[in-house]
């Protein structure tokens, strides 16, 4: 079966609740194929980013590498990184679509920064998330894994490497998100918040879910 297959046949079992969710989570339709935003470059290095949509916004700290999702994207959407170090250490934007790179930019100079765009050009930075929810997963660097994230209406299909961070814009009621790392995959250490305040946190494997209280 293609990666794509599999993620199609998770899409169906979660959409059919046959994977836990509870609630009226976990029988939505599926939504538009999602774009990945990922930061790369040397393992390790410190930035600070802002994400945005046409309808929201997102503003992070953290480390080389990670992976970015926004679940109910507005497009078009852009993403700002810059270094918080004044080293040469190399730091790139990629947004992947499916397996297509939509976007590169790449940057080694001394508080660099780089930025990329899907779906067009964004006039402006839109206006901060509210809700503003967030789930962080973790879990081993080199082992793919496939993710079902839901609000009450509708369930978005995530493929990634950990670690990754999934943005949810205007979430229509409580989200719940099922990760799915298959047999050899260890564990998953999930974190959800919520407007900054950690309201759920789950460590599991070699699947886990992580539900809004």
């Amino acid at each position: 079966m293609s990666a794509l297959g599999a993620a199609m046949a998770f899409s169906v079992a979660a959409c059919n609740n046959q994977t836990g969710f509870s609630g009226s989570v976990g029988n939505t339709p599926n939504g538009p194929r999602l774009a990945s935003y990922e930061i790369l470059g040397t393992v390790g290095t410190p930035f600070t980013a802002t994400v945005s949509d046409s309808r929201s916004s997102w503003t992070l700290q953290g480390v080389v590498p990670l992976s970015i999702v926004i679940c109910n994207n507005n497009l078009p959407a852009a993403i700002v990184a810059t270094k918080t170090t004044s080293n040469s250490n190399l730091l790139s934007l990629e947004i992947v679509i499916g397996t297509h790179v939509a976007d590169l930019q790449s940057t080694s100079a001394p508080f660099g920064t780089v930025s990329v765009q899907a779906g067009g050009p964004l006039s402006s930075i839109a206006s901060p998330a509210s809700p503003d929810l967030r789930i962080f997963a973790a879990g081993p660097l080199n082992q793919r894994y496939t993710a079902m994230v839901e609000d009450i209406t509708t369930g978005f299909v995530i493929g990634a490497r950990a670690p990754t961070l999934i943005l949810f814009d205007s979430p229509n009621g409580k989200v719940d998100a099922t990760f799915f790392g298959g047999q050899d995959y260890p564990t998953f250490r999930l974190n959800m918040t919520l407007n900054g305040v950690v309201v759920a946190t789950v460590v599991h494997g070699p699947n886990a879910t992580i539900r809004e209280p």
